[in-house]
Parts: C-alpha cells; sequence; structure tokens
C-alpha cells in the first residue's frame, strides 16, 4: 500500500510540473503560454518571453505550446499561422521582451 501511495504522489508531482516549465533552447529558458476564448479554442494568441535570448527559442516555444494546444483539444497539429514561427523578424510584433504569434487549429 505504501509503495502505490509513493507511486500516486510521484504521478501527481510529474503532473502538476506539466507545462508550468519554460521551454529550453539552445540553453534559454522561454516562456510561452497559449491564450484563447473559453467559445472558440481554436484561435489562439500565444505571448512568448525573453525575445532578448533568441527570436529562434521563442519561435520554438510558440510551435511547441501551440502544437500542444491543438493536439489537445482538437486531436491535430495542423496550425494555420497568422503571425508564426517562419514570420520574418522583421514582421514579428515585438514588445520589450515579448514576441506575440497567433494562429488557428485547423479542424
Amino acid at each position: 500500500m505504501r509503495g502505490l501511495t509513493a507511486t500516486f504522489l510521484i504521478a501527481a508531482l510529474a503532473l502538476t510540473a506539466c507545462g508550468k516549465s519554460p521551454y529550453e533552447y539552445a540553453g534559454s529558458n522561454h516562456k510561452a503560454k497559449v491564450k484563447t476564448e473559453r467559445s472558440n479554442r481554436a484561435v489562439m494568441v500565444i505571448p512568448t518571453k525573453k525575445v532578448s535570448d533568441g527570436l529562434d527559442g521563442a519561435r520554438a516555444a510558440a510551435l511547441f505550446e501551440a502544437t500542444r494546444h491543438c493536439v489537445h483539444y482538437f486531436g491535430t497539429s495542423d496550425i494555420i499561422w497568422t503571425i508564426g514561427p517562419d514570420t520574418p523578424d522583421d514582421q514579428l510584433p515585438i514588445d520589450g521582451e515579448v514576441v506575440t504569434f497567433k494562429g488557428e487549429c485547423a479542424a
């Protein structure tokens, strides 16, 4: 019984850590969070922090979080980007340390 309780405790701790850690890319941590309206989970805005650590890491973090969101809610990793990882640097909306990506899960 004690072993089973320990197993559940470890599993619960692992689950609570999921999605809380920043995305690590080339030694830098980038925090990205998908934001949607409850009435339409397909349309996403993904603000991604730590731009000064590199746009490639910010792009990768946004893509990772968006893909996870779409798979979770729609069962597909297909995303139609308005402002996405392939958007040229000079066209990205950057405000201080935050770059914001926008897209929609393809259903």
